[in-house]
C-alpha cells in the first residue's frame, strides 16, 4: 500500500512540475515579447561560459600559459628595477616618498650648487659624476613628481 500511495505522490509531483513547464511554455509561445526576454536572459546568463567541443581529429586546444607567464614575469622585473631606480635617487635626494616638484627643484638646486664641477675645487673628479648622478636623477624623478 505504501509503494502505491509513493507512487501516486511522485505521479502527482511529476504532473505539476510538466504542467508548470507546460503553462511557460504557453505564456511564452502566446506573448512573443516574453520569448524574446527569455532568450536574452538564457544569452546573458551563458554570455561569459565557454563551452568546449570536441573534434574528430586529434587536434587539441590548450591555452599557452607559458606565454603569460613571461609576461608578467618582465612587467614584475620591470617594475622592481624601476622601483628599485626610483628608491635609490630619492635617498641620493633626500626627498620623502610622496614628494612635489616644488621639493623636487629645491633639492636639485642645493645639490647643485654642491656638487658643481666649476664651485668643487678638490677632488672634481668626484664632483662631475655626483654631479651626473644628480642630472640623471633629476630627469628620473621628473617623472614621478606630483
Amino acid at each position: 500500500m505504501d509503494a502505491i500511495l509513493t507512487l501516486i505522490g511522485l505521479l502527482v509531483v511529476i504532473s505539476l512540475f510538466f504542467r508548470f513547464i507546460g503553462a511557460i511554455f504557453v505564456l511564452l509561445l502566446r506573448y512573443p515579447i516574453l520569448l524574446l526576454f527569455a532568450i536574452l536572459g538564457i544569452y546573458y546568463l551563458f554570455r561569459n561560459t565557454r563551452f568546449y567541443t570536441y573534434r574528430t581529429t586529434n587536434r587539441r586546444y590548450y591555452h599557452n600559459n607559458d606565454d603569460n607567464r613571461r609576461y608578467y614575469q618582465n612587467n614584475n622585473q620591470n617594475y622592481t628595477n624601476l622601483r628599485q631606480q626610483y628608491d635609490y635617487y630619492r635617498n641620493l635626494f633626500g626627498l620623502p616618498e610622496n614628494f612635489t616638484k616644488d621639493d623636487l627643484k629645491k633639492k636639485f638646486r642645493e645639490l647643485t650648487k654642491k656638487y658643481h664641477p666649476d664651485k668643487c675645487q678638490n677632488n672634481k673628479e668626484k664632483c662631475e659624476e655626483q654631479f651626473k648622478k644628480i642630472n640623471e636623477a633629476y630627469e628620473f624623478l621628473s617623472k614621478y613628481a606630483k
